[in-house]
This record gives structure tokens, C-alpha cells and sequence, in this order.
């Protein structure tokens, strides 16, 4: 039983696949395509097709100069992965792992290619939703090292599975068996397919009208919100360092992962009280144990400090560690106020010492797996960013104080989710707040508040915090895509993802009649994929710790510097703006 074609790709399959690039305003813009074709031999001509809603073409219509890259046939996984990238990842190169290369003709090219043609426009042609590209080609280029390898077809491409050998065999047992008409002829019996109708297939899987086209680019042809990157892999210390934990509190979570971190680490605790200092610092094998910051600071064993304070005295205390020459860790937020964050980047940038912002969701093993999938296309265009963190609070003392604290739950826990949306979704253009009534009466700071966020590249964010209810076994960050749907839960082992397109057993399910039985069977886990990260902590606490300490080791700038804390700290600032006017209120572009 064969099936008929359905849409133009069917026709193709004996395509060449190749990659278009281009140098574009802010970098190299490529396209996947297995659409070229020879125009003429004398003089030799090229025509390419490359979709409007991609990067390339408005590049390729700005320079006229491109370079056609036939990919040899071992090409086959960079191919289908940049099929399922999303069409508005910035560098798509990078993330695709090209080799790219230049020379005295000033166009891009893919290094490892079997051949690259370099292309000058000579004319266009508008051809519906597709703009037709008439170039002339200027070199003509053969790899030595790849010659006698074939190209990859784009039939090769059009089974994207892991195993494709093992596949064609099992398609050819079931062929030849007879089971593959059969199947075929069943499934044609519980769910007939529709007439073939190349062009309104092709349409609906593909093409778009020129309002489609106008709706699609309206939130930008590239989204480049996107600033921040987690780190790979945790650092690893190279030498010994003595590191001072100040704070006897939170601090004592600071002793924990440091002593995780490396054996090279030389401990020491630094806190008010006397005895539950030294109590701290015997539980943790310090090596001893100071009662004053300038006494800690001081001391020759001590290399570095990590601060564990309120929130009102972070200025003095890292400005007192820089004026030392000592590097310092201070927890999240990094200030109160964005002049008392600019006075702290600026000694210790006088004194040459580092200054980092304790924020584990920058080292949250699940982010950086959630980041990866989002830039390979696993979830398509993300669009909603949710975060619900929630639990019954009752703060005292200075974390009651809102001058202290530098507000309530939004300054104190949204700076985390600050930090999670900038590493997921990127910079957002504009927020709204809004808040519930208060119940903790004993706190001057708000103890609730609801965000939201917006960007211009089309995506928008969500946060509930909370310290008057209850989260239950929620996840904390939830982002959903036109693909897909990640849901992270704080500290834990695994996270999920639940993708759009149907799974085996979905699939299946979907042919169960009556209706009334598919109904029960069909159950939202059946989409689940549990993910596992293999780090060894997930709740990125260790990860900081890595980090800071190998960074002193190295005297190195972190992954993450205070710049970076700074501007969670001025988006918060923003926050607290919209919550006191009512209104959407403006967030300034990154500098």
C-alpha cells in the first residue's frame, strides 16, 4: 500500500542538504536547506529560497554576499538538530557546533563542509511566502580532506531517529512480511486519511500568508532577551585557600557546602557570639574561629570570606573585606538599594579583589539542563515563565524589618526567581505588580506579591510569592513552550518535561474506542519525561561554593559577577515601583 505524497518535501528526498551563511549586524545568521539549485552553468548561478521568518533572509537581503555549504554525509545529527532548533536562537552556530571561518572574501563559511559555493546576489524574485535569491557564484570551493565522501541527502534527515540502521531494518522485516500493509491498511480503517492536497499541506505545516508573516516577526526575528549562561560543569579548586564563613545563622549552610566543595579548603567561622561560634566551628572541623569581621579580615590564614548577614550591613562588610584585599561572597540580594551595590562593585574593583552574589539558581543543575533544552528546540518558542514559591513564614528581627531586609518575600525570595527568568527566558521590558492583603501584621515588609512580566520579543513571565500559604508539591518554575513544557522543582533529582507532540503510548491510546475508554486511559503522566541530572548536589548551593572558591584560586572574574546581582537587584527595584504606582512600569535595557 503506498501512500501518497502529502506535501512538497516528499517530493525532495534526493536533495542535496547544505547550509546557507551569512554575516549579519550582530553576528552569523545561517539556514538549514536542501532547496538550492544550479541555474546556470556559464556563467554558474544558484538559486536559494530561504524563509522570511528566519534571521538569514533579512541578512542575505542586506549584504547580497552568502556562502552555500554542502554538508557531507556524517553531517546527518548537526542536520537534523538544526530541524529542530528553534527558529529564533541567537548563534545558532554555536549551538549546532559548526566550525565556522573566514577569509579574503568576508563570508562565513562552515569549515568542515564537503564544498562551499561563494554566492553573490544578482537578483530576486518575490515567490509568495518565499523570496527567490538568483546569485552568481564567485568561488567554487572542494574540502581536500573530505574528498571522495558523499553529501547528505535530504532523505537521510527525514528519519530523525536515534538508531536510523536499526530502524530501516525493522521497516524492512515488516515490508517484506507483510505487516506494514496491514498496519497501514488498519490504521487507514480507524482514522481515513484526508484526500492528498499538496499545496494546502504544505501550507498548514509551513507556509504563511503575508499577515501570518507580519504576526510571526512582530516580537523580532531573533530573540536576543537572552544574556545570562549557567555554567557547563561545576569548578574544581586548584590550591588551597583559607575561607572565613561570617554569619553563625545561614552561615552554618555556608560551612556545610564549603567543606562539600574541596579538602582544600581551610575553614574558619566568624561570628558575634562567642559560644555558638565556637560550637559551629568545632561541628565543622574549622580551624578556628574569630568574634570580629576586621579581626577575620585580617588574619593572614584567611584568603577569602563569605557573608552571611543581614542585608542592611553587606556594603560595609564587603567594603571592609576589599579594603583588606580579601575576596568575599555575600548572599542575595547583594544590597538594599542599587547605590549601596555600585559603592560595593566599585571597591572591590579598587582593590582588585572578587566580589560574587551567593545565588544558587545560577547553579541550579535543573536551570542548566532547562537552558539547553530551551536553546536546542526541545520546547519551540518558550512564552510563559511561571514561578510559585509559597510557605508559611513568620520572619523576627531584622528579616521583619523591611529597611533592614530592603522590603518583604519580593526582595528577599524574588530575586531568586529574578535570576531564574534572566536565565531562562532573558531581560524583561516592562512589570506589573500587585498584591493580596497582608496577613503577618508582625513584619513591616509585604509578606505576598504577584508579577508580571513582559518582554518585546514576544514572551511573557509569572511569579506568586508567598509567606501566608501554603505551595504543596507544585513546581516552584514551569516554562511552557509552543513544543513544550518543563516543569523544575527546587533541590530535587529530576525534573519533567512534556512535550506537544504525542507519545507512543499516547498514540495508541488515541485509537481506543469507544470515546468514553479512551477518556479514562488517556492521563496527562503518559507525556511525561522525567529528566535526572547527574550533578552531584541539586540545589546549587555546592555549585556557588565551587565557583567562588575556584575563582580565588585562579584569580579569575566568576561565571557570575556582581553585575549580575546588580541588575536583579535594580529589576526588583522596578518591581517595588509598580507596586506602589498601580501600574506597568518600565525596566530599563540592560546595559
Amino acid at each position: 500500500m503506498r501512500w501518497p505524497g502529502r506535501t512538497i518535501w516528499d517530493t525532495r528526498i534526493q536533495g542535496v542538504c547544505g547550509i546557507l551563511t551569512v554575516a549579519g549586524d550582530e553576528g552569523i545568521e545561517i539556514f538549514g536547506s536542501a532547496s538550492f539549485a544550479q541555474v546556470s552553468l556559464d556563467p554558474p548561478r544558484v538559486i536559494v529560497n530561504p524563509n522570511r521568518t528566519y534571521g538569514f533572509e533579512p541578512a542575505l537581503r542586506q549584504t547580497g554576499r552568502f556562502a552555500l555549504n554542502v554538508l557531507p554525509a556524517n553531517s546527518r545529527k548537526q542536520m537534523i538538530q538544526w530541524m529542530r532548533i528553534r527558529r529564533r536562537e541567537p548563534q545558532k552556530e554555536k549551538q549546532l557546533g559548526l566550525k565556522m571561518v573566514e577569509d579574503h572574501h568576508q563570508i562565513p563559511f562552515v569549515a568542515d563542509s564537503l564544498r562551499t559555493l561563494f554566492c553573490e546576489v544578482e537578483s530576486t524574485q518575490d515567490s509568495g511566502d518565499r523570496k527567490l535569491y538568483i546569485a552568481r557564484v564567485i568561488e567554487s570551493r572542494v574540502n581536500r580532506a573530505l574528498e571522495g565522501q558523499l553529501p547528505l541527502l535530504f532523505s537521510q534527515v527525514t528519519d530523525d531517529s536515534t538508531h536510523p540502521r536499526l530502524r530501516r531494518l525493522f521497516r524492512t522485516t515488516l515490508l517484506l512480511s507483510g505487516a506494514l500493509d496491514g498496519s497501514k491498511k488498519l490504521k487507514q480503517k480507524f482514522r481515513p486519511a484526508q484526500p492528498a492536497n499538496i499545496a494546502k499541506t504544505t501550507y498548514d505545516e509551513a507556509g504563511a500568508t503575508e499577515p501570518e508573516i507580519e504576526t510571526i516577526l512582530k516580537p523580532g526575528i531573533t530573540d536576543r532577551s537572552r544574556y545570562l549562561t549557567p555554567p557547563a560543569a561545576p569548578a574544581i579548586l586548584t590550591r588551597s585557600i583559607g575561607v572565613c564563613v561570617v554569619g553563625t545563622g545561614w552561615g552554618q549552610t555556608h560551612t556545610q557546602y564549603l567543606r562539600m566543595a574541596s579538602p582544600r579548603v581551610r575553614l574558619f567561622v566568624c561570628g558575634r557570639n562567642q559560644a555558638k561560634t565556637e560550637r559551629i566551628a568545632k561541628i565543622s572541623g574549622a580551624e578556628g574561629c574569630f568574634f570580629d569581621l576586621e579581626q577575620a579580615v585580617n588574619d593572614e590564614r584567611v584568603n577569602a570570606v563569605t557573608l552571611a548577614l543581614p542585608h542592611d550591613v553587606h556594603r560595609s562588610a564587603v567594603e571592609l573585606a576589599a579594603s583588606a584585599g580579601k575576596h568575599a561572597l555575600v548572599e542575595k540580594p547583594i544590597a538594599t538599594d542599587l547605590a549601596d551595590a555600585d559603592a560595593m562593585i566599585a571597591a572591590a574593583k579598587r582593590a582588585g579583589t572578587i566580589l560574587m552574589v551567593a545565588e544558587d539558581m545560577h547553579f541550579r543543575p535543573a536551570v542548566r539542563e532547562a537552558v539547553q533544552m530551551i536553546s536546542s528546540g526541545a520546547i519551540g518558542e518558550p512564552l510563559y515563565f511561571m514561578a510559585h514559591s509559597a510557605g508559611v513564614r513568620r520572619p523576627s528581627g531584622w528579616a521583619a524589618d523591611k529597611d533592614r531586609l530592603g522590603g518583604g518575600v519580593l526582595m528577599d525570595i524574588g530575586v531568586h526567581y529574578v535570576r531564574a527568568l534572566r536565565l531562562l527566558m532573558g531581560e524583561p521590558d516592562s512589570v506589573f505588580a500587585s498584591r493580596s492583603m497582608q496577613i503577618n501584621t508582625k513584619m513591616s515588609g509585604e509578606d505576598s506579591a504577584q508579577l508580571v512580566f513582559s518582554s518585546r520579543f514576544g514572551w511573557e513571565g509569572h511569579m506568586l510569592l508567598s509567606w501566608s500559604s501554603q505551595r504543596g508539591h507544585l513546581p516552584d518554575i514551569v516554562i511552557a513552550g509552543e513544543r513544550g513544557t518543563i516543569y523544575l522543582w527546587p533541590g530535587a533529582r529530576y525534573f519533567d518535561f512534556y512535550p506537544v507532540k504525542p507519545r507512543f503510548l499516547t498514540q495508541m491510546i488515541s485509537y481506543v474506542r469507544p470515546y468514553s475508554l479512551q477518556t479514562r486511559l488517556m492521563k496527562p503522566g503518559l507525556q511525561r519525561v522525567r529528566l535526572h541530572p547527574s550533578d552531584r548536589d541539586h540545589t546549587g548551593y555546592l555549585g556557588e561554593m565551587q565557583e567562588f572558591v575556584a575563582a580565588v584560586s585562579e584569580d579569575r572574574a566568576p561565571v557570575t559577577p556582581p553585575e549580575d546581582g546588580r541588575r536583579d537587584l535594580e529589576i526588583i527595584t522596578r518591581c517595588y515601583e509598580a507596586l506602589a504606582l498601580g501600574r506597568p512600569v518600565e525596566i530599563d535595557s540592560i546595559r
